[in-house]
């Protein structure tokens, strides 16, 4: 059973003839004909009673007909709900990232798609490890990933720019960059395994060869940021998340440090992830573009 074979009975029961409704449906009569005898075949039973004054519904097509009407009009729900996703006007689009990207890259991003899709509804799934998010992504848990470049991907990546990564403390400070003997001699707040930032923090140790003293383990760069401030040590954490107020309590590292930040996805990018990511790149993030980085500046 075809739409187009409902589409034919529905369209021959409105205009009361095959002919007209040939016509309407710009097919040839004989073509029409067929199609109809071929779903009578297939359910078993004649839907139509031909006559010399035009066609009239058998007890089967009259059970039939407002069937067929309600699958046609289903179908045509369906076309239009695909639609409004592919213009960005309906759905959902399910956006996964990692926390310390959630509170400080895309706030501003989502607000700007609200505004500009407001019957679209964005669905941000955060993860703790990179490695979660790159896990998500293969399995299928959503349309798009928004973190640090993943290794050998074989989707769609998409640069978004690098985010500057400073060392937090007591302060204030005076603007200048911390020491590599500062960082040695220094109390460190690390993460635990499972937070990203842990990857980072041993990035820079091995890096900068300096070996950190625990004073503290956390499992949140919010934390980590309070537990600095408070004094109890240092934290390397993404400048993004430092509140305004507090720009006087981190430094950055020299040279300096970054770690780039990307949309990716599973395979090819759908229309609507592709909207996304176009006003990703066209508004204006907390991140360093690649042509403003510094030439001595690391990239983890």
């Amino acid at each position: 059973m075809r739409l187009r074979q409902l589409e034919y009975l529905v369209s021959i029961c409105e205009h009361g003839s095959f002919s007209a409704a040939a016509q309407r449906l710009l097919v040839a009569q004989p073509s029409l004909s067929q199609q109809i005898r071929a779903l009578e075949r297939e359910l078993g039973a004649e839907l139509l009673e031909r006559g010399r004054h035009g066609v009239s519904l058998t007890p089967a097509g009259r059970v039939f007909l407002p069937l067929a009407q309600a699958v046609l009009d289903a179908a045509d729900a369906a076309r239009a709900s695909v639609a409004d996703v592919v213009s960005g006007t309906g759905g959902e689009l399910h956006v996964l990232t990692i926390r310390s990207v959630a509170s400080g890259i895309l706030p501003g991003s989502i607000a700007r798609w609200h505004e500009t899709h407001p019957s679209t509804v964005l669905r941000l799934h955060d993860y703790s490890h990179r490695r979660d998010l790159e896990e998500a992504v293969r399995q299928g848990r959503g349309d798009l990933a928004i973190g640090p470049r993943p290794p050998d991907w074989d989707g769609d990546v998409v640069s978004l720019g690098f985010e500057d990564l400073v060392v937090a403390g007591r302060g204030p400070f005076d603007g200048s960059a911390v020491a590599v003997e500062e960082l040695e001699a220094a109390k460190w707040v690390l993460f635990e395994p499972e937070q990203g930032m842990s990857e980072v923090l041993e990035w820079v140790a091995r890096t900068f060869e300096f070996t950190p003293t625990v004073a503290a383990r956390v499992g949140q760069v919010a934390a980590a940021l309070n537990l600095a401030v408070e004094g109890v040590g240092l934290a390397v954490i993404p400048a993004n998340a430092v509140p305004h107020g507090w720009r006087h309590h981190v430094r950055t590292l020299k040279p300096p440090v970054y770690r780039e930040i990307v949309a990716y996805s599973r395979g090819t990018m759908a229309q609507l992830t592709r909207l996304y990511v176009d006003l990703l790149t066209s508004v204006e993030l907390p991140l360093t573009p690649a042509e403003q980085m510094p030439d001595d500046a690391f990239t983890c």
